[in-house]
């Protein structure tokens, strides 16, 4: 329920033990390396070690690494070849990471290539032998039954011959054109794909014949000259042929199968192997060298340090480690952010990210954001049945590993649907199954609006105080205490509140000149913040764009943080709303069901309205919830500019 604290790890050790340290980095898989803070050739890295390792400016001077990088380019594609091969997908798993060495990798990569290239190319020409001979099993299929020799076709001097189908369509238009061919036509015989015919042409005129036939869009078969016999008999000698193929075929896959178990082991310690050379490769663009060392920085969770830095200690004794805290980290930098969340509410950091990742100096949203986000959701839909199909389509959703995290909302927003469900007492939205243990919207439709204003107006004051306080965090007075999302605009909120409430109950405690007073006071604050803040801290007030613009720009804002407090009030009567709305769609389908006269048809209806209702409501609502969340709170305390941490990781998910 909060951003976990980040470090800033300086790493020096000499040049000689630079991969087997930086494959320490790797393997931790806790670094996060932040890049391009510095303008010019210099990067964070060295920007980083200049200030914090200044002590050993007498080893040299520092300059960006700029040795050439191995490409891996090669080994990749010939172990995609392999794995394509044996039709297996690398085990990702951490295990046996530290096995293979890039050197013996490649040497097990070459013997595997060289065992496996022969075969795989006798496998592919042993497939085109087969595909060959089926596909002349088809053309000579036309000829069966004829008492002549296939071989003879071929040894005619002043003939040419075609053997080949036409669709049903093109046969039409071939026989209105006979009297165009100068040729023999021969019909011999149907299949699914069309008509076969053989043709015979003198060979003098066969460029004209070949011509229309191709306008025909006539799909020739060629007969090999190695076959000789009666159809009948080359047919037979072709499907031992075939059959032979077969054997080989099988042969073949079992040399690959064998093969196959004796490398699969060797294979996944060769993409892990990759996986870590690659990323040691793109590690070594954020170093800096001197003559005898090399230096590294990067950001890594504070509750990690320990054991990072006996695993690159154990690697190499002579590593010099340091570590920082962010606060002592020049102000433009900013440490990445991780947030540390309960199991029940990490989903939730999915809708937090979608806005924008929180600030280091933020407060994490999620907590607020989950709970209040159950609340709106089930407030909004709550129904027993239709709550309990999310949550078993949340669960099957889970089981799938690329939308785990979706199905975890999924599951948990049904459950807030079902609760709500018992409250209202509905299922399958019939009214009349349950009881309802608190309220039945649609009998109470006052009630259940006010509730839901009041229930937004006390988010609102939440969202205020979140706001001071990441305010206090940032140590920035001007918007803290008199930003219209800081300690003015909330007096100025609460002020608007009475005086709202005063009018409505016609009951006058607090004077409206007083109100009125106060109010004008802590909107000429907000307006005032900067000169004020200023004069606070002891410093001259700066207007960006100039005085006058200030003071123009700052007026309007204060119409639009009036306009604003009453829309976001009143925005979250779409609570209640969607709530009626849910029991009123189905009270539609339920009229149309008896409407229907027929009780298969009424069920369909009731079955259907269940669908649409999920399916189109379901989603309405979620989105609603999220721009309550979004433009109605977060718009108040939250800014969404931080960096997320993202450490280098072995294999990319």
């Amino acid at each position: 329920m909060a951003v976990e604290k980040m470090e800033m790890m300086n790493l020096v050790a000499p040049i000689e033990n630079i991969h087997e340290i930086l494959e320490g980095v790797v393997l931790t898989e806790k670094v996060h390396i932040q890049k391009g803070q510095n303008s010019g050739d210099s990067n964070f890295t060295l920007s980083v070690l200049e200030d914090a390792l200044s002590t050993l400016r007498d080893m040299g001077s520092l300059v960006r690494y700029k040795a050439s990088k191995k490409s891996l380019a090669a080994q990749r594609k010939d172990l995609q070849e392999i794995t394509d091969t044996f039709d297996i997908i690398p085990d990702k798993s951490k295990s046996g990471y530290g096995e293979c060495s890039l050197e013996r990798a490649v040497d097990i990569l070459c013997e595997m290539k060289s065992k496996v290239d022969p075969i795989k190319e006798a496998l592919d020409e042993t497939f085109e032998e087969i595909r060959r001979h089926r596909d002349f099993l088809e053309s000579i299929k036309y000829l069966l039954g004829m008492d002549i020799d296939v071989s003879e076709f071929s040894k005619m001097k002043h003939f040419n011959y075609h053997i080949g189908t036409l669709t049903k369509e093109r046969r039409i238009k071939l026989r209105n054109n006979y009297e165009n061919i100068s040729a023999v036509v021969l019909h011999i015989g149907s299949s699914e794909d069309g008509e076969a015919y053989l043709i015979f042409a003198p060979s003098d005129l066969d460029n004209e014949s070949v011509k229309i036939l191709k306008s025909l869009n006539f799909k020739e078969i060629k007969l090999p000259v190695e076959f000789k016999g009666t159809p009948d008999e080359v047919y037979k000698e072709v499907v031992e042929k075939i059959k032979t193929f077969n054997k080989i075929k099988e042969e073949l896959e079992e040399k690959l199968s064998l093969l196959k178990e004796d490398y699969k082991h060797h294979i996944d310690n060769i993409n892990r192997r990759l996986d870590i050379e690659e990323q040691i490769e793109s590690l070594k663009d954020n170093l800096a060298v001197s003559r005898n060392f090399f230096y590294f920085s990067g950001w890594i969770p504070k509750s990690d340090r320990k054991k990072i830095k006996a695993q690159i200690e154990k690697l190499c004794p002579m590593a010099i480690l340091s570590f920082e805290e962010s606060e002592d980290i020049r102000k433009e930098i900013i440490p990445p952010t991780k947030l540390k969340n309960s199991w029940l509410l990490r989903p939730f950091e999915m809708l937090v990210n979608l806005y924008g990742v929180p600030n280091y100096k933020e407060i994490d949203p999620t907590f607020f954001l989950g709970l209040t986000y159950l609340i709106l959701f089930g407030a909004m839909f709550g129904d027993v049945g239709q709550g309990s199909v999310i949550m078993l389509g949340g669960w099957l959703l889970k089981e799938k590993s690329t939308m785990k995290v979706q199905g975890e909302l999924m599951m948990r927003v049904g459950i807030s649907s079902v609760i709500f469900g018992f409250l209202y007492g509905s299922l399958f939205g019939f009214e009349t199954v349950l009881p309802a243990l608190l309220i039945r919207p649609i009998e109470n439709i006052d009630t259940v609006l006010l509730s839901s204003v009041i229930f937004g107006v006390i988010l609102l004051l939440m969202s205020f105080g979140l706001s001071i306080k990441n305010a206090v965090a940032r140590r920035d007075i001007e918007e803290g205490l008199f930003g219209r999302n800081g300690l003015a605009g909330l007096l100025f909120y609460i002020v608007l509140l009475i005086t709202v409430v005063q009018l409505a109950l016609s009951r006058i405690v607090i004077p409206i000149y007083i109100l009125f007073l106060i109010g004008a006071f802590m909107l000429s604050m907000i307006l005032f913040r900067n000169p004020i803040a200023s004069a606070v801290l002891k410093k001259t007030p700066s207007y960006h764009g100039g005085k006058k613009e200030y003071y123009i720009e700052g007026s309007f804002d204060l119409i639009e943080t009036l306009l604003s407090l009453l829309s976001n009030t009143i925005s979250f009567i779409r609570i209640g709303a969607f709530a009626l709305n849910h029991v009123g769609l189905f009270l539609a389908f339920e009229t149309m069901a008896h409407l229907s006269g027929n009780p298969a048809a009424s069920v369909f209806i009731i079955i259907l309205g269940n669908v649409i209702i999920i399916a189109l409501e379901g989603l309405i609502v979620f989105i609603q919830g999220l721009r309550l969340e979004y433009y109605e709170m977060f718009s108040k305390y939250y800014k969404g500019d931080g960096v997320k941490y993202e450490p280098l990781k072995i294999t990319k998910t």
